[in-house]
């Protein structure tokens, strides 16, 4: 028995530096989600709110029928509403979506610069954490981890630290806001979900393997205190 406990120590020891390290990468990363409310992390209050208009006000010569015929392939759904203070059909099917302009007829997406310009002329003071805007650009594919929303999508930048505000180039929608504090919790996320793949995945071998580690630990440490009971020694 004496042989056993000490091969359980040695094992206890090991698997404990280990886990120590990973204990440590779990509690620092825990103690900044903790510190900062998730909706400062999603960039909720330098969401500009834009106020595009009052739809009951607008002329609305352009019928769902007329607007669904702009388009080559069965819809799924339209629905109207107000863009830059005039109203638009959105329509959406399988494979893509459009807006179209209800006063002209005109297909308005993918929007342009000057749609953008419009846009951020209109964020008010929301976005004044951010920084200043140096330059928004489109993008067809995406490049970067920190947005999963459709594409194409404009990017509008601000200095220092390149926090981004990202529109539906299609719809118009501001879809989500990056800040560096965001690109931190991204980074502490990984590490402690132990996600090698960037793909926020909970069932990885490495996080299984850690979990493993734990448990060896933990078992190994019961055995460890039996022992020590059994020789009367659990407090010395």
């Amino acid at each position: 028995m004496a042989l056993l406990a000490r091969r359980v120590a040695r094992l206890h020891k090991t698997v404990g530096l280990v886990a120590g390290i990973l204990l440590l990468s779990w509690t620092a990363s825990g103690l900044f989600f903790t510190i900062y409310p998730i909706e400062t992390i999603r960039g909720d209050p330098w969401r500009p709110a834009i106020d595009h208009g009052n739809l009951s006000d607008m002329s609305i010569t352009v019928s769902a029928e007329e607007a669904l015929a702009k388009i080559d392939e069965p819809a799924t759904q339209i629905r109207l509403k107000a863009f830059l203070n005039a109203p638009v059909w959105m329509i959406e099917s399988d494979a893509s979506r459009a807006m179209i302009d209800a006063t002209t007829g005109a297909v308005r997406s993918p929007l342009p610069q000057s749609d953008i310009d419009a846009m951020a002329a209109l964020f008010g003071d929301k976005p004044d954490g951010l920084g200043t805007l140096t330059v928004a650009y489109l993008i067809q594919e995406n490049p970067l981890r920190e947005y999963a929303g459709p594409m194409p999508a404009w990017v509008l930048e601000y200095e220092p630290g390149k926090q981004r505000i990202y529109i539906d180039a299609i719809s118009g929608d501001v879809r989500s806001v990056r800040t560096t504090r965001w690109r931190i919790f991204d980074v502490l996320w990984r590490f402690h979900i132990l996600d090698v793949t960037g793909e926020n995945r909970f069932d990885s071998w490495w996080l299984k393997l850690a979990a493993f580690l734990g448990l060896t630990m933990v078992l190994s440490g019961l055995v460890l205190g039996i022992d020590r009971i059994r020789k009367g020694r659990l407090f010395s």
